[in-house]
């Protein structure tokens, strides 16, 4: 009987050695896995902090560009025959001369240094005659174009006529930012207008 209490007093004691170890490696284990936690959340707070370098001068961010409706690339705007209609890229299948105002394949973007913006576009009554009006302009007068979210304001200074066969000789200033529109002549089928004008300002 003596043996069997000294056995039991033995293993009680061994399993209470255990479970001690267990409780208190247990508690370790415990610390541990909140310190690796709490070291997880620092990252992740790190992570959200601004680490540009000091004294470092952002590069200024592009601003976004206008989005015009319909998909169109520029609008051309001229105030004195109430004409405001948009056109298309070159490589648009919308750029078609019995759809819209062209924007000639040859021609420029209004960005582009010394460039040449043509457009052309029908004279006459027909729903797609945009130029139907542009007779009435005159040099001095003013047109306007919306792109890429700034106006670009040019001024008529030459109009001139050519046989219409087929071609068309721009004469400009090759020096100059320009804008030309081409259209049949009022009153003549035989003959096309062409109106030279000169950029004077970007708004």
């Amino acid at each position: 009987m003596s043996k069997l209490s000294n056995r039991a007093v033995v293993i009680i004691t061994f399993s209470a050695i255990i479970i001690g170890l267990l409780i208190v490696s247990s508690d370790y284990l415990k610390e541990k896995k909140e310190k690796a936690y709490e070291k997880i959340r620092i990252s992740l707070i790190d992570k959200k902090k601004d680490n540009t370098p000091k004294n470092v001068t952002e590069e200024p961010k592009e601003e976004p560009v206008e989005v015009l409706p319909n998909g169109y690339l520029g609008i051309l705007t001229i105030e004195k025959i109430n004409l405001e209609q948009g056109f298309f890229d070159k490589d648009n299948p919308e750029n078609n001369v019995d759809r819209n105002i062209t924007f000639l394949p040859p021609t420029n973007y209004p960005d582009e240094k010394n460039g040449n913006v043509i457009l052309v576009a029908h004279s006459g009554s027909s729903s797609i005659a945009y130029f139907k009006h542009l007779y009435q302009t005159e040099i001095g007068d003013i047109a306007k174009i919306r792109y890429k979210g700034k106006t670009y304001i040019y001024k008529i200074e030459d109009i001139y006529t050519e046989t219409k066969d087929g071609d068309v000789t721009i004469y400009r200033d090759t020096n100059r930012n320009t804008l030309t529109m081409i259209t049949c002549t009022k009153d003549d089928d035989t003959k096309q207008t062409i109106y030279i004008s000169y950029l004077q300002n970007i708004e």
